[in-house]
C-alpha cells in the first residue's frame, strides 16, 4: 500500500518518474536498511523513501553529498534536516495509546480492527524543508490537508494494477479491506512483491 501510495503521487509530481524497490525484510535493522539505501543509491536513485524504522536510509543519502534527498520514517529525523531529509512520515501512537488504556480502565476495552491516520493524528507529516520547491511544498501541504478533513482519498480512481486491468473506476475509492490486504503493485512499477 505504502509503496503504491508513494509512486502514484510522486508520478503527480513528475510524471517521468521511476521507482525501484528494495525489500529489507524488517522493521529495524540498521545494517540491512543501509545496505538496501546504498543498493538504490548505487543504481542512480536520487529520492529515498523508506518503510523501515532506523536513520540508516537517510545517513546514505547524506553520503552522497546533496545528490540525493530521502524522507524519514516512523520519527521525525530531524537529524538530516534540512537534507537529504525533506520530510518524514511521523507514526504517533499517543491518541492511540491514550484511548484504548483509558478503555482498559473504564472497562470498556475490546478488540477492534483500527485504522487511524492523519485525520486522527497517528499518522503526521514532518515539516517539509525548503529543499522543495515551493509550489510543490505548497501542493503537498495542502494534499496532507485534503487527506485530514477526508475530502481526499490517497487512492480514488482510475488506478490500474500493475498488469494493466482496471482496479478503481473513476472516482471510486479503494476500501480499508482491499488497502490492508494489497499484494499487488499499480500500473507502472515494476518489479515483483515477494511471495
Amino acid at each position: 500500500m505504502g509503496i503504491n501510495s508513494y509512486y502514484l503521487h510522486a508520478k503527480k509530481a513528475n510524471p517521468d518518474v521511476e521507482l525501484s524497490v528494495v525489500w529489507a525484510f524488517t522493521w529495524f535493522d540498521p545494517a540491512k536498511e543501509a545496505d538496501a539505501a546504498k543498493a538504490l543509491i548505487d543504481q542512480g536513485v536520487d529520492v529515498i523513501a523508506a518503510h523501515t524504522d532506523s536513520t540508516a536510509p537517510l545517513a546514505e543519502a547524506a553520503k552522497a553529498n546533496g545528490a540525493v534527498i530521502g524522507f524519514g520514517q516512523a520519527s521525525d529525523m530531524l537529524d538530516y534536516a534540512p537534507s537529504p531529509r525533506v520530510s518524514s512520515i511521523i507514526d504517533n501512537w499517543n491518541p492511540y495509546y491514550i484511548k484504548r488504556v483509558g478503555q482498559v480502565l473504564d472497562g470498556t476495552w475490546e478488540t477492534i480492527d483500527s485504522w487511524a491516520g492523519i485525520p486522527e493524528g497517528e499518522v503526521e507529516i514532518g515539516v517539509i524543508t525548503d529543499a522543495v520547491p515551493a509550489d510543490v511544498k505548497a501542493e503537498a501541504e495542502a494534499m496532507r490537508d485534503a487527506i485530514a478533513a477526508r475530502t481526499y482519498h490517497p487512492f480514488t480512481g482510475p488506478i490500474n494494477k500493475q498488469d494493466g486491468s482496471a482496479w478503481l473506476a473513476e472516482g471510486q475509492t479503494a476500501p480499508d479491506g482491499d488497502l490492508l490486504g494489497m499484494m499487488f503493485y499499480v500500473e507502472g512499477i515494476t518489479g515483483d512483491i515477494p511471495q
